[in-house]
């Protein structure tokens, strides 16, 4: 009796373990977001219902297990089109991408910050979705209009300058893997590299799939020699994330393991409606 009793007390053990660990995978993590300074009119309810529209479609295509997808909310008044896209992050799995790209757009539609702006871009640790009244589809986007979001370790290394040797030359490398993909396809590479025998270095860089790998690798390179600098360099994790392209290093492993075995992701797909 005693040992059926165990039994059963274990396996509700696991059931709740597991019902936890499944809960928690679905956690999505807000970062930032930038909301354009130009607004619509209060009263142009075109353009409201099109970004509405332009969200449901984005949500939708995120059910169907796919990590980028852009779309056009078309007009014959090219005001009240409206562009859009979503970019998971590239080891994350389909259900944690799905949920992501909900809270997002949901996120979007009730902010009071972003309410009646022109275009806006909002950062998860797991997606980022954008839209604008102008296209940005496979255009490098750098400040001024849409400032990154830097985000850097309080803890210094303690020997900086060694470590930061061992940071730029991975993070150029984990770019280099990633813009080497060709337009259209999954532009996202993951390394890691040995700080001493206790201590590895994880190096994320990721650009949205739509831009060329040269456009990629430009824009990678601006956040490794531009912004890590000042924001990151010799500390113990930092990253910095812009709308085309992110960056991210830790001294703890914070992505997922990839098979080098799986399927690429389906290239974009752009729809146009009315």
């Amino acid at each position: 009796m005693a040992s059926s009793f165990n039994q059963m007390f274990f396996l509700l053990i696991v059931i709740l373990l597991n019902i936890s660990i499944t809960t928690k995978a679905q956690d999505t993590h807000f970062l930032y977001q930038v909301c354009s300074k130009y607004k619509f009119t209060a009263n142009n309810t075109t353009y409201q219902n099109d970004i509405r529209t332009l969200f449901s479609s984005l949500s939708s295509k995120a059910t169907h297990n796919v990590e980028f997808y852009n779309n056009t909310v078309t007009r014959k008044t090219p005001f009240d089109t409206v562009y859009g896209l979503y970019m998971c992050r590239g080891d994350i799995p389909s259900g944690l991408c799905r949920q992501c790209v909900g809270n997002a757009t949901q996120r979007l539609t009730n902010n009071t910050e972003c309410s009646h702006s022109v275009a806006a871009v909002m950062w998860y640790d797991e997606c980022m979705v954008r839209y604008s009244n102008t296209s940005f589809f496979s255009r490098v986007t750098v400040a001024p209009g849409y400032p990154g979001y830097v985000l850097a370790s309080p803890t210094n290394m303690s020997d900086q300058q060694s470590f930061n040797r061992l940071l730029y030359q991975t993070l150029n490398e984990t770019a280099d893997e990633a813009a080497k993909a060709p337009i259209d396809k999954k532009k996202f590479a993951t390394k890691e590299a040995a700080i001493s025998i206790f201590q590895n270095l994880y190096c994320l860089a990721q650009c949205t799939p739509d831009l060329s790998p040269k456009d990629c690798r430009r824009c990678l390179n601006d956040l490794i020699n531009s912004d890590l600098p000042s924001c990151c360099a010799g500390k113990q994790g930092g990253r910095v994330v812009y709308p085309n392209c992110h960056i991210r290093f830790e001294i703890y492993p914070f992505y997922r393991k990839l098979l080098q075995s799986t399927a690429p992701a389906p290239a974009p797909h752009s729809n146009n409606s009315g």
